[in-house]
């Protein structure tokens, strides 16, 4: 059995200068009109909020639902971040981690970015950091044009049913919210958090097998593993024949 993970990351929040600044709401912004008719089903299904991109999801909803996910995990943690955020290599997936980036922000957390990363790094780099949260832009299986919004609670789990429900009722039930200049939070670009997965791997890895003068093919689909599965093999010794390395978010 694998042991459960340390978190062993020390945050402190950053300091934040006095409140001076008026609110304003971002429907100031111009975006709230566009996110559209929601559907009358819930937004969260059993893996986050999965759709087609420029049907039901769109980045003024990921504005929306960075926003009141930003409001629901900073009352959980009682601080402000950071949450870990990453994607798969659809080419919708910058657009949609900008836009909820940017929610997240305007509620005041301070934001991740570590870009292509499988979805199970999210999740650990969310447990081992002081994270309050992580979030994965991706649809899993589904087709490249559809994509997808994960959450994880600070332990590295999925979101709670009950938290999911407090985000989406902030979403349906408050078409404005406020935006104190003051206390925005800030996006950090932190591709190197990826290597903390990678070595991660190492132990249960070579707990099963040694992997010295093996011969590995890699099937890695275009997907989101291209940036660091060849690097985890090799560096346990396998010799790696890569297929679809890659990225491409239109086959992925």
């Amino acid at each position: 059995m694998v042991a459960t993970p340390a978190r062993t990351q020390n945050f402190s929040s950053p300091q934040k200068p006095a409140n001076t600044a008026q609110p304003r709401t971002i429907s100031h912004f111009g975006f709230i009109d566009q996110v559209g008719e929601l559907p009358t089903t819930p937004l969260f299904g059993t893996d986050g909020i999965r759709g087609r991109v420029g049907g039901l999801l769109n980045a003024p909803l990921a504005l929306q639902v960075g926003f009141w996910a930003g409001q629901v995990l900073r009352q959980q943690a009682n601080h402000p971040g950071p949450v870990i955020l990453g994607q798969d290599t659809r080419t919708s997936g910058n657009m949609l981690a900008m836009a909820l980036s940017a929610g997240l922000i305007a509620a005041g957390l301070e934001v991740w970015h570590i870009g292509v990363c499988p979805t199970p790094g999210v999740s650990y780099l969310t447990l081992t950091s002081e994270a309050i949260g992580g979030v994965m832009i991706s649809a899993s299986h589904n087709p490249p044009e559809d994509n997808g919004i994960k959450f994880f609670g600070k332990d590295g789990t999925k979101l709670s049913t009950a938290l999911q429900e407090q985000i989406e009722a902030g979403i349906r039930g408050n078409a404005d919210f406020p935006i104190v200049y003051s206390e925005c939070g800030q996006h950090y670009y932190r591709p190197e958090l990826i290597r903390n997965y990678a070595q991660s791997l190492h132990g249960p890895l070579l707990s099963v097998s040694n992997l010295h003068g093996m011969r590995v093919v890699l099937d890695l689909a275009w997907g989101a593993a291209v940036p660091l599965a060849a690097q985890v093999f090799t560096e346990m010794g396998a010799e790696v024949i890569c297929l679809h390395d890659q990225p491409n978010g239109h086959q992925i």
